[in-house]
């Protein structure tokens, strides 16, 4: 078996899910010897991306220095596991185009209404307060088929089936067993 070098996106709301499933991904592909890096969305704005506002444009750019950076990982041997929102088709649609075949996306999926429950980041208490703005009712495309090829509920599925799902599918993306 040949291993080879993947981007693993999970996208979806705050408080789906993403970064737990990710983080965990990061840590039991490095378990079984396989060379990763985490991306975490949140770490990205705070850093690479610190001079992005939040507007439909920025958030695009955020999300082309992201799949470039991811891009360049995979080129040095690396698999990569990103975490984000990526709400809107337009930035799906870049990531797609700028990382082709070494890019496998994971939705996952939890109710706006579970999303706001959970809230681990108090994002949408702070957007209720009026601090936040179009966060609540930023729109959130739903995904188009070859995103949701790897779909995940949170809301259904306990945090340990949800982790075992997304290791199985990453795993069987990363060997090519015809070689």
């Amino acid at each position: 078996m040949h291993a080879l070098t993947k981007i693993f996106w999970l996208f979806g709301r705050s408080g789906a899910g993403k970064t737990t499933l990710a983080v965990r991904l990061r840590n039991g592909l490095a378990d079984r010897g396989l060379p990763v890096v985490y991306l975490d969305g949140d770490t990205m704005r705070a850093s690479l991306c610190s001079d992005l506002g939040y507007s439909s444009e920025a958030r695009l750019e955020n999300h082309r220095r992201i799949a470039e950076m991811a891009r360049l990982l995979t080129e040095q041997g690396l698999n990569v596991v990103v975490s984000t929102m990526a709400p809107e088709h337009s930035q799906r649609d870049l990531v797609s185009k700028t990382l082709g075949s070494k890019l496998v996306w994971f939705y996952i999926h939890a109710p706006l209404a579970v999303c706001i429950e959970r809230d681990p980041k108090g994002i949408y208490h702070r957007a209720q307060a009026g601090q936040i703005k179009q966060l609540i009712e930023y729109p959130f495309d739903p995904p188009r088929p070859q995103e949701a090829s790897n779909y995940i509920d949170t809301a259904v599925q306990p945090v340990d089936d949800c982790y075992q799902a997304v290791l199985a599918a990453a795993t069987a993306h990363l060997y090519d067993y015809s070689i």
